[in-house]
């Protein structure tokens, strides 16, 4: 059945005006008998089969943070515009149009979408337990197993007429045209048959995607199937399906369907709605009447202020083994650690430590050779660096990052309405290197409040010089210095923290116990700073010092010194090894590297798809994006996983 003799069937179902089909079709239709009398017969009804609708999806599970205040009480899907919440009046279109199967996923504020629910029994609602941490592809995994001929629907759209029906000839993205340019998915290309070849972000005088979709059996099957095999790589979480869609552009095919302004809405603010729909103002009173949130300072919420601001999630994942994407230490903590467990006594449990002195910062001094009131004790390395910021910045300073950086940086920065610039970390012949004379140009233009350099660089593995880092302290007095030495002690790098802290005031060195020590499952790190800096930082700290157990483990990892020299030499022997050998292929770059991971460039291979393949193996390794490419991070593991890597990538390289 071609699409014009569909579209004729459709049009006699709907008894719409039959009169622009043209006579070869109507002919054909005929002759076929699948039409007569201007009625559709019932060997036109079994042509049609192919296309039946199964069922719609409605996505309800995010937060819509563009609509707070009122967001933090009620979800945008349930807002009533018009006499209908959204979701209500798409359910009831797709009842009209014939479509009884609808699956609603649920997250945020999931309660309400129960209580709207019981009006329809036949409604099956799905928990999205991701939906924090992930976009909205973690929607559709969580509705998998419905995945059909299906609607794919978003729970703020609105439309003016029903746009659903029964029978779909092809899977489809609506889309509406814009002359001006507007930071939208765009179909930027089409095939001969009209399916989109390139669906970009941002342009002009085009289609971009938006409202409803319909994927048919075949295309739902794909879909399902590459979600499925990649829904564990970190980008993941961060991906609209529409991305995800994109990435694949060449095996799901979709056409677009061309609708206007006027017919689909998708409101992102609550101005849109009130300026689409006034009477929504009359909606929001009523709402924090019945709520009783009458006093105006409330419905102008505390929260406001954050709803652009993004948490910093990872990725999730229930595999114990194969974990070289997170840069754990996969050789584990000396065993006087698990001793320590082991011993471990009620009085551990019960008490608060309120004894005089800090043991473990009296550990650490000794170590140092520092006294203890330049040290403080965290919950990691990450909280001492959320401590300083919290302390340190004011809205719309600057904070001097490098360029890539870990993600978690720009969150704390975005989280104090603060601003990110960037300083490059680039590659040089065999290992990433600081762009010291960029960072202090770029120190001079912004002016930033602070200045965080990871050293040894993640995701890179750079290592910055001692000299480069004392220049950098020394030409940026009033900015503070954050060194974060997360992955101090896996190589032979190491700075004179004594020496820098007596000499300069605005230097903090920020360590962790998660990555050589191996006990990123304890949660403990540390700060070393000047003694006043300890005194306001201490402001942030929580009154009683962190878990008793936790700082008598870390005491146990930092006596046994032998236990970790050893552990520095056989990671950097096995990097040393594994780089050697990986660079011998053809189109592969590995680079040198202080930390516990390695960075790898590659060129003419698919990485994406390498990378599908060692986890189809029980490996998780981590990709990066740099500029235009994929870049490769894999955590240093024992020899025989090592070894295991190193031989899938030659067997992918040679298929």
């Amino acid at each position: 059945m071609t699409e014009q003799e569909f579209n004729y069937i459709m049009a006699i179902r709907r008894k719409e005006d039959v009169s622009s089909f043209n006579k070869d079709t109507i002919l054909s239709c005929e002759k076929a008998g699948w039409v007569k009398n201007n009625k559709v017969t019932d060997d036109g009804m079994e042509a049609l089969a192919p296309y039946k609708v199964d069922n719609a999806i409605i996505m309800a599970a995010g937060r819509s943070r563009r609509c707070m205040p009122l967001s933090n009480y009620l979800p945008k899907g349930l807002f009533e515009i018009k006499g209908d919440t959204m979701v209500e009046r798409q359910i009831k279109q797709l009842h009209d149009a014939g479509i009884k199967e609808i699956v609603l996923v649920v997250g945020y504020l999931k309660e309400r979408y129960y209580e709207m629910a019981k009006k329809y029994p036949e409604l099956i609602v799905i928990d999205n337990t991701e939906w924090e941490e992930k976009n909205n592809t973690s929607s559709l995994y969580a509705a998998k197993d419905y995945l059909k001929a299906s609607y794919i629907c978003c729970s703020d759209n609105w439309f003016a007429h029903n746009v659903y029906s029964d029978y779909v000839y092809s899977s489809y993205y609506a889309a509406k045209y814009s002359d001006e340019f507007i930071n939208e998915d765009f179909a930027k290309s089409f095939d001969d048959e009209g399916y989109v070849t390139e669906l970009k972000r941002g342009g002009e005088k085009g289609w971009y995607v938006i409202g409803e979709a319909f994927w048919n059996k075949n295309f739902s099957s794909k879909f399902k199937e590459l979600m499925i095999n990649e829904y564990y790589d970190p980008e993941m979480k961060y991906m609209l399906w529409d991305h995800f869609y994109a990435k694949h552009i060449d095996e799901l095919k979709l056409k677009i369907r061309k609708t206007s302004d006027d017919e689909c809405k998708e409101f992102d603010t609550i101005e849109e709605i009130l300026q689409f729909y006034p009477g929504f103002k009359e909606f929001v009173d009523q709402f924090f009447q019945e709520e009783e949130f009458i006093n105006s300072t409330q419905r102008n919420s505390y929260l406001s202020n954050y709803g652009e601001v993004k948490q910093y999630s990872v990725i999730s994942t229930e595999q114990m083994t194969g974990r070289m994407h997170v840069n754990e230490n996969l050789f584990g903590p000396s065993p006087k650690c698990l001793e320590v467990l082991k011993n471990a006594t009620l009085e551990d449990l019960m008490f608060y430590d309120l004894t005089r002195e800090d043991a473990l910062a009296v550990e650490i001094s000794k170590m140092e050779d520092l006294p203890t009131d330049h040290i403080f004790i965290h919950s990691g390395s990450s909280d001492v660096i959320k401590t300083i910021m919290t302390l340190v910045l004011n809205k719309d300073d600057v904070v001097l990052i490098s360029s890539p950086a870990w993600n978690y940086y720009k969150s704390v920065i975005e989280l104090h309405f603060a601003k990110a610039a960037y300083y490059d970390v680039a590659p040089g012949k065999d290992s990433y290197e600081f762009d010291v004379k960029g960072l202090l140009q770029k120190a001079k233009e912004t002016k930033p409040r602070i200045i965080i350099l990871t050293t040894p660089h993640n995701p890179t593995g750079a290592v910055l010089a001692p000299a480069d880092l004392e220049k950098i302290i020394k030409e940026n007095p009033t900015s503070l210095i954050i060194a974060d030495e997360a992955y101090l002690g896996l190589s032979e790098v190491k700075y004179d923290a004594k020496y820098l802290l007596n000499t300069y005031n605005n230097v903090v060195f920020c360590r962790t116990f998660s990555k050589l020590y191996g006990l990123a499952g304890i949660r403990m790190g540390y700060g070393l700073c000047t003694p006043m800096a300890k005194q306001v930082f201490k402001l942030d700290l929580n009154p009683f010092r962190v878990s008793n157990i936790g700082r008598k483990v870390c005491i146990a990892a930092l006596q046994d010194k032998k236990y970790y020299d050893n552990l520095t030499k056989t990671i950097i022997q096995v990097k040393k090894d594994f780089i050697a050998e990986i660079n011998k292929i053809e189109g592969v770059k590995a680079f040198n590297s202080a930390a516990n991971f390695i960075m790898i460039r590659f060129d003419g291979i698919d990485v994406q798809a390498l990378k599908d393949y060692i986890q189809s193996k029980g490996i998780l390794v981590r990709l990066w994006t740099e500029g235009s490419r994929l870049s490769m991070r894999i955590t240093v593991g024992p020899q025989k996983d090592m070894d295991k890597v190193l031989g899938l990538i030659k067997e992918f390289v040679a298929k």
